[in-house]
């Protein structure tokens, strides 16, 4: 099961900036960061699901919510991408 949480773009970085301090590389696996940084700032889980992210990218946009996917590839380079179906 997958928990959901509702967070900030400051937070998001902040975690990859203690990845980094933690010697982590771009695209390196950083939920123990973000784990840390989401405890910090006391946020709790807003759900769960089984779904994959993708599933869940479309569930999202099936209701007309936007959803900001964040990917960072090996070398560090970082593409946005906001997900809204068309009807």
């Amino acid at each position: 099961m997958k928990h959901l949480y509702s967070i900030t773009i400051n937070m998001y970085f902040e975690a990859m900036e203690l990845a980094k301090k933690n010697g982590k590389k771009p695209g390196e696996n950083f939920e123990t960061e973000l784990m840390q940084v989401l405890k910090k700032n006391d946020v709790k889980s807003i759900g769960a699901t089984e779904l994959t992210t993708d599933e869940l990218v479309k569930e999202y946009a099936s209701h007309d919510k936007k959803v900001l996917n964040i990917k960072v590839d090996k070398e560090g380079n970082t593409k946005f991408n906001i997900t809204k179906l068309d009807k």
